[in-house]
């Protein structure tokens, strides 16, 4: 019976043939290429042969003391160039898990814009060998079988063999641009809110959990503008595009720079804290055990009160 699973690659040539061949075409000469490659001359010869044999066509055309492409050679140049390229650059990638200080940290995007990457600068004054790696994803990250080190999650799925830290306990808040700000009542309740535009994000926390938690009618809570980020909704608040119920330690910064503003005095607990998980095993790594103490300690430092 014939063998439905073919190697793919049983009939490619061998890679210090094609690195030879390279060198040779690229330089026109079976010497020069001998030293770039640190090998005899005779060495060079034998692989572009070998090659011209495992092809089934010349490839040079031998010219007294130098050497000429044919058309096939021609050809095959500009694939095996690039090829080696392309591995050249993998292989020089592989050096990113190999480094030292490097350790790999994966968060919610809203999170990385709004808490992590405004307190990196710090992160990097007190631990300057530490290179982390930061991963920017929405899914959940299986700890187990990843080479993500430390995660940052909102979620609350079965972490069974995993250890897990609450980071911060969020609180969302009325907040909007300072020119918004100014088109509103001193002390505005919940329903001056809905003469303005009302933005949403998918969150537990939005609204309508809002309207009832102070015992509001919230009326028609569906209009205004609908974001997948609340990182994203935090910046179209910023460019006065409508109030938004946002994070107090996602705005943080842009509420110290003054590009937002509360509006309202009532704040919300969300019911999702954000939670530092890790693999018992990753801890074993002394740059992986200073970020989650560094993390831990910062939240704790700089949480609003």
């Amino acid at each position: 019976m014939k063998n439905a699973h073919v190697n793919p690659y049983r009939n490619l040539p061998p890679m210090a043939a094609m690195a030879g061949f390279e060198a040779a075409a690229r330089l026109s000469s079976f010497s020069l290429a001998a030293q770039e490659l640190n090998m005899t001359q005779s060495a060079v010869s034998h692989q572009v042969r070998a090659l011209e044999e495992h092809l089934g066509q010349p490839l040079f055309m031998r010219l007294n003391r130098r050497v000429e492409l044919t058309d096939a050679g021609r050809d095959f140049q500009a694939t095996v160039a690039a090829t080696l390229e392309t591995l050249r650059l993998g292989v020089r990638r592989l050096g990113f898990y190999t480094k030292p200080g490097s350790v790999v940290l994966a968060m919610p995007p809203s999170f990385a814009s709004g808490w992590y990457m405004p307190r990196l600068a710090r992160l990097k004054a007190d631990h300057p060998d530490m290179e982390p790696w930061l991963v920017t994803t929405e899914e959940e990250v299986n700890l187990t079988d990843s080479e993500v080190d430390i995660l940052v999650t909102q979620t609350s799925d079965n972490r069974d063999g995993l250890m897990s830290v609450t980071l911060f306990t969020d609180t969302v808040w009325p907040m909007c641009a300072p020119s918004l700000r100014a088109r509103m009542p001193a002390n505005p309740d919940g329903r001056t809110f809905l003469d303005f535009p009302m933005l949403h994000d998918e969150t537990e926390d939005d609204w309508q959990k809002w309207f009832l938690a102070g015992g509001l009618e919230g009326g028609e809570l569906v209009h205004g503008l609908n974001f997948s980020d609340p990182g994203v909704m935090l910046d179209a608040a910023a460019r006065g595009f409508g109030v938004c119920l946002g994070s107090l330690n996602l705005a943080s910064e842009r509420l110290a720079k003054g590009e937002l503003v509360l509006a309202g005095g009532r704040g919300m607990v969300s019911a999702r804290p954000f939670t530092l998980v890790t693999h018992p095993h990753n801890l074993r790594h002394p740059v992986v055990t200073a970020l989650w103490d560094w993390l831990v300690a910062e939240a704790d430092r700089t949480m609003p009160k």
